[in-house]
C-alpha cells in the first residue's frame, strides 16, 4: 500500500513510546529507517522465553573477532607486526566493532585507519583470502560471496582457476585497477573477505583441536590458560535453570554461580544471604521444572562460525556439569543434551538466516527467533531478552520485547544502553542473584 507523508506522520504520533533510528550500510537505500520501540517492561509477570545473544552474552568468542578485525587491517595495510602498528584503539574503536553486522564493522575500521591502507596489500590480502576460502573453506555462502567479489570486479575468467587449483593464484595486478578508483564500497567488500578467512582458520584449528596454535595467534602465547570458547559468568546455571532440568537441585550448582557472581562484581556473597538465596534459587528452579522458559540464541554470526562456536559452549558446559554437585541423574541428563545444542534452543538464528543488510540493530533476528519459538506478540510481555551490545539492545526492543537486559562486559562497556530496560554490569549472575531475573515475585 502507497501511502502518504501525513498517513505515515499519524501512525508514528500514534506510538506513545520510543523509536530507533538506524543507520544502514553506504551503498542500502534508505540510508536511515526508524523503528518504533516496545513499550519498557521492568519486571515480567512470568517468563515464557528468553532470547540471548551469542558472542558477549552467552559465549567468550569476541576476543577471537576482535583479533579477526584488527589482523584484517593488519593484512590490508602490510603493517602485520606490533612494532609497524600498535593495533586498533581499544577504548575508542570496540564500541563500533562490536555487535552490529559483519559490513558496519569493516566500515567503521576502513574509514578511521584509511591512511595505513595500502592497494598493493589489499589486492594481496584477497587473492589469498579467495583461494583459502574456496579450497578449503566449509561455508557455502562465503564462497559464493568471495566469488561474486571475483566477478563484480571483473575477475569470472579466475573463479575456475581459485576452484580447481592447489597453487594460490595471486590476483594483485589484477584488482589494482580496480582498487586505484578508491571505490570505498568495493574495498569493504574485500575487507569483509579478508576478515572472514581469518576468522574460520582460527575456528578450523580450534574443530582441529589446535588450541594451542590458536593461542599464538591471539595471544601470542601457545600455553595461555583457560578455554577459548567457553560459557560466559552465570550462563552454565541459567540454560539448565529455564530448561527446567534443576528441579529441587538448584542448590547443588549454586557455588558455581556464586563464583561467577564474585569474578563478575568483585563481591562475595555472604553465608547468611547464600542460605536465604539457595531457598530461592530453588523456588525459581522448581517453578521453571513446572514451566520450562523456551530458550532463543541469536547472533549476527553464520551458521558456520555459530555452529562451531556453539559445540565449543557445550562441551566445556558439560565438562562443568559432570564436576559439579548435582546428582548423577540429573548430570546424566544435562550432559546428554549438551551432544545437541538443539535440546537447549528452541530457536537458533544466525546471520545466514537472514542478510549481512539486515542483522543487528535490525530487529529481524529477533523477530524470527520469536517466530521459530512459537511466540506470538501477546506472549511477548514475558520474554526477556539478554544483550551485550548497543546495537543488540536496539534490536530485541524493536522485535517486540520490552524487557531488555543489557550485560555489558569488558570490551563492551562503552556502549550506549540507552534501548536496554536495565543494565547488569555485573552480567548474567547479577541478574540472577540481585534481581531475581527481574521477576516480580
Amino acid at each position: 500500500m502507497i501511502v502518504n507523508r501525513n498517513r505515515v506522520v499519524q501512525t508514528i504520533t500514534a506510538h506513545p513510546d520510543e523509536f530507533a533510528e538506524v543507520r544502514n550500510p553506504g551503498y542500502i537505500y534508505p540510508p536511515v529507517e526508524y523503528y518504533p520501540l516496545a513499550p519498557r517492561i521492568h519486571r515480567p509477570e512470568t517468563l515464557k522465553a528468553a532470547m540471548m545473544d551469542m558472542d558477549g552474552t552467552t559465549t567468550t568468542t569476541e576476543v577471537l573477532c576482535i583479533h579477526s578485525l584488527e589482523y584484517m587491517v593488519r593484512r590490508m595495510s602490510g603493517l602485520l607486526e606490533k612494532h609497524d602498528w600498535e593495533g586498533i584503539d581499544h577504548h575508542a574503536d570496540l564500541p563500533f566493532i562490536i555487535g552490529n553486522s559483519t559490513t558496519r564493522h569493516v566500515e567503521y575500521l576502513l574509514t578511521k585507519y584509511k591512511s595505513l591502507i595500502r592497494h598493493e596489500a589489499v589486492a594481496k590480502a584477497f587473492s589469498e583470502a579467495a583461494w583459502w576460502t574456496l579450497r578449503h573453506g566449509n561455508d557455502d555462502q562465503r564462497k559464493a560471496e568471495v566469488i561474486q567479489n571475483l566477478r563484480k570486479t571483473g575477475m569470472a575468467d579466475e573463479v575456475n582457476k581459485l576452484s580447481a587449483s592447489d597453487i594460490s593464484i595471486d590476483l594483485s595486478g589484477l584488482l589494482m585497477s580496480q582498487l586505484l578508483t578508491g571505490d570505498f564500497t568495493l574495498l569493504v567488500s574485500l575487507g569483509i573477505d579478508i576478515y572472514y578467512e581469518t576468522y574460520h582458520r582460527i575456528l578450523a584449528l580450534l574443530s582441529s583441536g589446535n588450541t594451542a596454535q590458536v593461542r599464538l595467534l591471539v595471544f601470542g602465547d601457545a600455553h595461555a590458560s583457560g578455554h577459548l570458547i567457553s560459557p560466559m559468568p552465570g550462563i552454565t546455571f541459567l540454560l539448565p535453570l529455564l530448561k527446567g532440568w534443576l528441579g529441587d537441585e538448584a542448590h547443588r550448582l549454586a557455588p558455581l554461580l556464586f563464583e561467577d557472581y564474585r569474578r563478575s562484581t568483585g563481591k562475595e556473597v555472604d553465608e547468611r544471604r547464600k542460605n536465604i538465596l539457595i531457598k530461592r534459587l530453588n523456588e525459581l528452579s522448581l517453578t521453571f521444572e513446572r514451566q520450562p522458559a523456551k530458550l532463543g540464541l541469536v547472533t549476527s554470526s553464520i551458521f558456520y562460525e555459530a555452529d562451531i562456536v556453539i559445540r565449543q559452549v557445550m562441551q566445556v558446559l558439560a565438562e562443568t556439569i559432570a564436576a559439579s554437585g548435582l546428582s548423577e541423574a540429573r548430570k546424566q541428563n544435562i550432559i546428554e543434551a549438551c551432544n545437541d545444542y538443539h535440546h537447549w534452543y528452541d530457536a537458533f538464528v544466525t546471520a545466514s538466516d537472514s542478510n549481512e543488510i539486515r542483522l543487528k540493530p535490525h530487529r529481524d533476528l529477533y523477530s524470527i527467533a520469536l517466530h521459530k519459538a512459537g511466540l506470538l506478540p501477546p506472549d511477548f510481555s514475558e520474554v526477556i531478552g539478554f544483550e551485550d551490545s548497543q546495537s543488540g539492545t536496539v534490536a530485541i526492543r524493536a522485535a517486540g520485547i520490552g524487557c531488555c537486559v543489557a550485560v555489558p562486559f569488558a570490551q563492551t562497556k562503552g556502549h550506549d544502553f540507552a534501548a536496554a530496560t536495565h543494565i547488569a554490569h555485573g552480567g548474567i549472575p547479577e541478574v540472577i542473584i540481585d534481581h531475581n531475573l527481574y521477576l516480580k515475585s
